[in-house]
């Protein structure tokens, strides 16, 4: 089956693919564009039922505004966007966390508007990041990051000051930094049917992240784990304001007083949602079920079958299990085929597309290195 596949540009997952026809269009996220795609293909096939899921964030958005305009024939799963806009944005979402007894950061929300106060009641260094993404990247200036952070008080203004002096018109949130490296972190990713019920929730451990400007915090290493404690308050939150769709919460331990603190949660399915696939959970299963068949799986809520997702080479992989003390669970896998990399896949190989894998896993490989240098070095 091929899949039919829209974006903004021709980046090279998806280039000289034979499982997915893509078409890079201009300004395919914006108000004025995205609608129109939807359209046309709906009306180009009148008698099939069009699926459609947006894989970023921009995408969901405008999905869940347009989606009542649709064609008949065309299917999405968002809920309202009241919700999904506050939980996108990160100040509002900070608050149904308080509301819901969920541990996050200590946070501090910065707006240029209430005259630039900094009563942060914590140390540094300091994580900030923006509140609302798609604002963000809507104002560059030279040095941007997804997330920025600053070693003292003095930075911290500075950067500010340059955020808000290039157009951001949005808050700014400031958090204490909670130590540890990447393999503290941890993803969750649920479905909610659209009965609300939770159908899926996967856990992966992540054993290194994307440490690039624009990918900083993306998965590049995840290990699916059993980790029950997590997922009553996670699903606790979301059941509450009767959500429906995907969901894939970021969180980090905090070794210091032995807590789990949610960063922030993903209207959508993440990047690496392979790791659930590759766990015997058919991520892609369950909304097809639900919403084109009409039939409810049965709830899949731990992982029996772990996997080892990567896309990087294994020998990085394993270099990462191994400051993490996973080195035996994570050979395991590789050993008995229950690990991998779904940019490589075996019915997906033009000489193109190879190509790009090889340079792109040898540009992984190079950027651990540089990435484990400047830990050495910090």
């Amino acid at each position: 089956i091929i899949s039919a596949g829209f974006g903004k540009a021709a980046s090279g997952p998806i280039m000289n693919s034979r499982i997915i026809d893509y078409t890079a269009v201009d300004r395919a996220d914006q108000p004025d564009v995205l609608p129109r795609l939807v359209e046309d293909f709906a009306r180009a096939y009148p008698d099939q039922r069009i699926l459609v899921i947006g894989c970023g964030d921009n995408y969901v958005r405008q999905i869940s505004l347009a989606s009542d305009g649709f064609p008949a024939n065309v299917i999405r799963h968002y809920m309202e966007f009241s919700l999904l806009d506050r939980l996108a944005n990160k100040q509002s979402f900070y608050e149904l966390c308080d509301q819901g007894g969920i541990t996050h950061p200590a946070t501090f929300i910065y707006d240029e508007s209430t005259g630039g106060r900094l009563d942060l009641g914590f140390e540094p260094p300091y994580i900030v990041k923006p509140a609302n993404s798609v604002t963000w990247w809507e104002n560059p200036f030279v040095g941007q990051r997804k997330v920025h952070l600053e070693k003292d008080l003095a930075g911290l203004k500075t950067l500010l000051s340059t955020i808000y002096a290039h157009g951001y018109p949005d808050s700014m949130i400031i958090q204490e930094y909670i130590p540890g490296n990447d393999s503290q972190v941890y993803t969750v990713t649920q479905y909610y049917d659209s009965a609300g019920v939770m159908r899926l929730n996967c856990v992966g451990r992540v054993l290194l992240e994307e440490h690039t400007a624009h990918g900083f915090g993306n998965s590049a290493v995840t290990l699916s784990v059993d980790l029950p404690e997590l997922d009553g308050q996670l699903s606790g939150l979301l059941l509450a304001n009767a959500y429906r769709g995907y969901a894939c919460f970021d969180i980090k331990f905090d070794e210091r007083d032995q807590q789990f603190k949610v960063f922030e949660v993903n209207t959508r399915q993440p990047r690496s949602n392979y790791y659930v696939t590759g766990s015997n959970m058919n991520i892609t299963k369950f909304i097809v079920e639900d919403l084109v068949y009409g039939r409810q799986l049965e709830p899949e809520l731990q992982v029996s079958d772990p996997y080892l997702w990567h896309v990087t080479s294994k020998q990085v992989a394993r270099q990462c299990a191994s400051q993490a003390g996973l080195l035996a669970a994570v050979d395991a896998l590789i050993d008995n085929g229950r690990s991998g990399n779904p940019l490589d896949y075996a019915a997906d190989r033009h000489p193109a597309r190879r190509l790009w894998l090889a340079r792109y896993t040898y540009q992984q490989g190079r950027k651990y290195q540089e990435y484990r240098q400047d830990v050495l070095n910090a």
